[in-house]
C-alpha cells in the first residue's frame, strides 16, 4: 500500500535539525543585556523583542554619535594648539580661540546660526554703503551741488 492510498497526507517529515529551544536560549542573555527581564522575555508579547532590538540600535547609534562628536571638538582643539606646538613656531604665535559655542549639530540650530551671521553681514553692508553715501553727498556738496531730500 502507497502512502497515498493510505489517507494519511503523505510523506512523514523528519524532526527539524534544530530545535527553537535551544535558539531562545542562545539569545536570551542578548536580550538580558539590553534591558528585557526574564519574565517579558519567555511570557510577554513575541513583538517585544522586536523594539527591544531597534531601542538599542538607537542607543547605540546615538552613543557612536555622541565618541564622534567628542572626537571633532578634540580634533579641532589640538588643530587650534598647533601653531604654538610647532619646534620652530615663531614668538607671538598664538592659539587660536577655543568656540564660544557649541558646534550646530541639527538644521534649525545651522539655520538660526547661519540667520544670525547674514544679519550682521547685513548691518556690515549697510554701514558701509551709510559711510560711502555721506562721502558721496560730501563731495557733491563742495562741487557746488545741493542735497535734495
Amino acid at each position: 500500500m502507497q502512502s497515498d492510498e493510505r489517507g494519511g497526507g503523505g510523506v512523514v517529515r523528519p524532526a527539524p535539525r534544530f530545535a527553537y529551544t535551544e535558539k531562545f536560549y542562545e539569545v536570551f542573555p542578548f536580550y538580558l543585556a539590553i534591558g528585557m527581564t526574564a519574565e517579558q522575555y519567555w511570557d510577554g508579547d513575541c513583538e517585544l523583542v522586536r523594539y527591544y532590538r531597534k531601542a538599542a540600535k538607537i542607543r547605540q547609534d546615538l552613543k557612536n554619535q555622541d565618541a564622534w562628536l567628542q572626537g571633532m571638538y578634540i580634533y579641532q582643539a589640538i588643530g587650534n594648539l598647533a601653531p604654538i606646538l610647532r619646534a620652530f613656531a615663531k614668538k607671538g604665535t598664538k592659539a587660536v580661540p577655543y568656540p564660544d559655542q557649541p558646534f550646530a549639530l541639527n538644521t534649525m540650530q545651522k539655520g538660526k546660526k547661519e540667520q544670525a551671521k547674514q544679519e550682521k553681514q547685513d548691518e556690515k553692508a549697510k554701514a558701509y554703503f551709510q559711510a560711502l553715501a555721506m562721502s558721496f553727498n560730501k563731495k557733491f556738496q563742495e562741487k557746488g551741488g545741493g542735497v535734495n531730500g
